[in-house]
């Protein structure tokens, strides 16, 4: 990502995102919801981070550079010779209003991108219907728009009121939510078969000790630590977009800058 010249975000202007993301936490405690709710609400949140990004990512005005990448999208590859694509003129499309121009050229990467996202997203809900159950929760839903609202601060915020969309490409605007959406599955991927099997084996302990333990308190527990994992994240995140120099986990929710 280029460099930054500006000083480090104060903490508390991460307390938005905080309470947004640990509402969920008054969810599993007042609504009861469990892990199916807590999916539905990040099935939600990563849906229209990739519409809002992809969106963004049509202003982005400098072109793909794909030598010295480790992060690949869809479409893209080491060995996709699309060179000359990014280095003709970009031939801007004005529009009103004052607004940026956005990029033409940026089209079938923003497609791609969306395709196979909303493929992984359609995927999860084939497999898990009790999501799509949880998704008529007006509850839910406003946990939904609290997580919504705040990643679009963040988008405003760093993307269009500095200007930013002139030092970024498409790839590197795409990839923050791609970067978030591979994180997301690999997580619960891990969590689940790791919350499964020590679910599991921590009934079998107890009952052999004579003590049994409720299974919704065990549910309760398991989702608490989604929530806890996501705010970690979100942590991340905004370290990620903030710091002049960021380090350890949050470095992953940075965008590769070949040039670097």
């Amino acid at each position: 990502m280029p460099s930054r010249t500006r000083e480090n975000a104060a903490p508390v202007s991460f307390l938005p995102t905080l309470a947004a993301n640990l509402f969920p936490l008054v969810g599993i405690a007042v609504f009861e919801w469990r892990v199916a709710e807590l999916l539905a609400v990040y099935w939600v949140e990563i849906g229209v981070a990739l519409v809002s990004y992809g969106v963004a990512a049509l202003f982005a005005r400098r072109p793909v550079v794909l030598d010295g990448r480790q992060f690949y999208l869809p479409g893209v590859s080491p060995e996709a010779d699309r060179a000359e694509k990014w280095e003709r003129d970009p031939r801007p499309l004005d529009l009103p209003w004052s607004l940026p121009p956005v990029y033409p050229r940026n089209g079938r990467l923003v497609f791609l991108t969306l395709v196979t996202g909303f493929g992984f997203l359609g995927f999860f809900l084939a497999a898990s219907p009790g999501v799509v159950e949880s998704l008529r929760s007006p509850w839910l839903g406003l946990a939904a728009a609290g997580m919504v609202l705040s990643d679009w601060q963040h988008l405003s915020r760093e993307f269009f009121s500095e200007n930013r969309y002139e030092e970024l490409s498409a790839h590197m605007v795409l990839e923050i939510p791609g970067r978030f959406l591979f994180f997301a599955v690999a997580y619960v991927l891990l969590l689940g078969s790791i919350g499964l099997l020590s679910l599991v084996f921590g009934i079998f302990l107890l009952r052999e000790m004579g003590i049994v333990v409720p299974a919704f308190e065990l549910a309760d527990l398991f989702a608490a630590t989604i929530v806890v994992g996501k705010v970690a994240v979100e942590w991340s995140r905004f370290r990620a977009e903030t710091e002049a120099e960021p380090s350890g986990f949050a470095t992953w929710f940075l965008p590769e800058d070949p040039r670097e």
